[in-house]
């Protein structure tokens, strides 16, 4: 006879509190031990627990009764990932957490079966006592398959909130849940923070509210602030807490409200945390040792995710210019980075925790964390971005951190230039292998009606009274009217209290909270070869990148809603708009002239003196040809 209700009960070097609950609790609950299972899942590393149990409940095992299983170890310990677990272990209808140090008495396991009798399928039980802290909070019953399809978070911090997002993941994936709680409203009202948030998406539950039938308190009660009490835990709170409003919520200002406050809690979150602690909090158990520094080469992080063809050429451009070693966050591709990039200089990092949307500049800074000194430089680049170094800097990008060090400069300013085909049309898509050969020019054309352009807050933000240097090479908004800000911060020299912008678009230290919009007009600044446009012009580079942006986790919505403008244009039509400006063969010495951010072509009485001063740099000849 199959079980109707699985208690499961998750262990990591917690065998001391099992061994006060675990006998108590079978021997209460015999009368329904045909209904009932215990399912213990066992993470520690020993045999000490699973040799307690085995010869402790002999009887039980055999029939059923308990069912001890024994898992991988998890380091850190995750609860997410700790109670998903026993999707594969339990037999019964309905799906019970159990701490170690919970005691649970006959009448609540009666309760519990009774309301599936009446309720079947739509019952969802919060045991909290209503008292913070006290280990009730945890304790969540809901329909076996219902737990298997929604489940924990596991890209959650490793703790706090586990249970409420999965409360409100469980109610919104079926509304017709009966929420059954010991008091009115339940952890749901009790919780202002999520009251708020029920409130501002129009959430209304069915609330049922039951006997608490507790006989036995929990072994390890806390005061009801512990979490605000710890730095780390509160940061955990916070951002799991943000992370699951987000996903929750339907209303497009509340998701960018939420991921603001997420991305705002995982810094502390690493702040609160040593480097190794940093490293195996967000990441996966790297494969190898992390690769040593070398003093004359700048270390690359970077956060890759299914940019495949692009890398090998990206990897050994950065190579040529005194780049290594590289530390790719690999966001789960399709073909992972290490079998793209297998070179001893190359380390992936698997994320554990959170997503692209929210973590890609915590994952960075973690990784920087745990790899860099105080003091040391590095570049933040993604894998369709070629950072090159003007021949007024030198060869390298370590004479670019010389020149800067000189300056008493904390960081490199950047600007991404769209690169784009020549004129003759690519009627197959461009061939990856060459897309560098292909894709050697870019926009330089100041004609048109720039008024929209410059009332733009993000180009305001970006460049201030120099954006008109954006809009002259801005081929994404001339192909298709999406602002993506050009600016970027790709060279920074690492300090502890470091702040990187979700795209590196920005950048901050605790002394100087951003950067300033004039800083882009220097000779330390840096063009970046930008080849977004390479995917776009292919044809199943723009499907992958179609599904890409459906997933409401990956970027912000402005991001979100300029790739989908992006992918869904013609291409065609891009071809003929691209056909009517005025393209040039790339030289990266023309930006770091401080002219290109004074006189810009066809939009200032310069005009001339700048175009003839741009044509010797990049032609070496007189003149410069058009593209038609």
């Amino acid at each position: 006879m199959r079980p109707i209700l699985s208690y499961c009960i998750p262990v990591q070097d917690r065998a001391a509190d099992l061994r006060l609950t675990l006998r108590q609790n079978l021997d209460q609950n015999r009368q329904f031990e045909t209904l009932v299972e215990f399912v213990v899942a066992n993470f520690d590393t020993d045999d000490e627990l699973d040799c307690w149990l085995r010869e402790t409940f002999v009887a039980e095992i055999a029939s059923g009764y308990l069912k001890p299983r024994r898992v991988g170890h998890l380091d850190p310990w995750h609860f997410g990932r700790a109670k998903n677990v026993f999707r594969d272990h339990i037999e019964g209808a309905i799906y019970s957490s159990l701490d170690a140090d919970n005691f649970v008495s006959p009448a609540e396991t009666k309760q519990i079966l009774d309301l599936h009798a009446e309720h079947g399928r739509k019952m969802l039980i919060h045991h909290f006592s209503g008292n913070w802290g006290d280990g009730t909070c945890g304790r969540v019953t809901l329909p076996a398959d219902l737990y298997r399809s929604v489940g924990y978070d596991e890209r959650a911090l490793p703790r706090q909130f586990d249970e409420m997002d999965l409360i409100l993941s469980a109610l919104r994936a079926d509304r017709d849940l009966t929420y059954i709680s010991h008091f009115p409203g339940g952890a749901l009202q009790k919780s202002k923070a999520t009251a708020n948030f029920m409130l501002g998406e129009g959430i209304t539950v069915k609330n049922l509210v039951v006997d608490d039938l507790r006989t036995t308190k929990p072994l390890n009660p806390r005061n009801k602030g512990y979490a605000d009490d710890c730095g780390l835990l509160g940061a955990m709170q916070h951002f799991n807490r943000a992370s699951s409003f987000a996903r929750n919520a339907s209303k497009a200002d509340n998701k960018e409200r939420y991921f603001a406050e997420a991305m705002q809690a995982v810094h502390v979150a690493i702040a609160a945390q040593g480097p190794a602690e940093a490293l195996r909090c967000f990441f996966e158990e790297p494969s190898r040792p992390l690769p040593q520094l070398d003093d004359g080469k700048v270390p690359v992080f970077a956060c890759v995710k299914d940019d495949t063809f692009v890398l090998e050429e990206w990897y050994r451009h950065y190579s040529r210019i005194g780049c290594g070693p590289f530390f790719i966050i690999d966001d789960r591709s399709a073909v992972p980075v290490a079998e793209t990039l297998p070179y001893r200089d190359v380390l992936t990092l698997a994320p554990r925790v959170g997503h692209y949307r929210t973590c890609k500049n915590a994952w960075l800074m973690a990784a920087m964390k745990a790899v860099l000194p105080q003091g040391r430089w590095a570049l933040t680049i993604d894998a369709d971005e070629f950072v090159d170094v003007p021949s007024a800097l030198g060869g390298t990008m370590g004479d670019v951190v010389l020149a800067a060090s000189a300056a008493g400069r904390s960081w490199v300013p950047g600007v991404l230039v769209d690169m784009l085909p020549a004129a003759s049309s690519l009627a197959n898509g461009p061939a990856h292998a060459s897309f560098l050969h292909e894709f050697d020019r870019h926009l330089l054309d100041g004609r048109g009606d720039s008024t929209a352009y410059r009332a733009n807050k993000s180009v305001r933000w970006a460049f201030g009274k120099r954006w008109r240097a954006s809009y002259c090479i801005d081929a994404r908004y001339r192909i298709a009217g999406t602002v993506d800000v050009l600016r970027k911060v790709p060279l920074v020299r690492y300090r502890q209290d470091i702040k990187v912008h979700h795209g590196f678009h920005d950048l901050g230290y605790s002394d100087q909270p951003r950067v300033r919009s004039d800083a882009w007009r220097s000779p330390l600044l840096l063009p970046m070869r930008h080849y977004k446009l390479v995917k776009l012009f292919d044809a199943a580079e723009r499907r992958r990148m179609a599904e890409h942006v459906q997933l409401s986790f990956v970027h912000d919505r402005k991001t979100t809603a300029n790739l989908r403008t992006l992918v869904a244009g013609d291409r065609s039509t891009a071809w003929e708009k691209l056909q009517a400006l005025d393209t040039v063969e790339y030289d990266p010495n023309l930006f770091s002239d401080p002219e290109f951010f004074r006189a810009v072509p066809g939009m200032t009485s310069a005009m001339g003196c700048f175009l003839r001063r741009g044509i010797r740099a990049m032609r070496g000849t007189g003149e410069a040809r058009r593209t038609k």
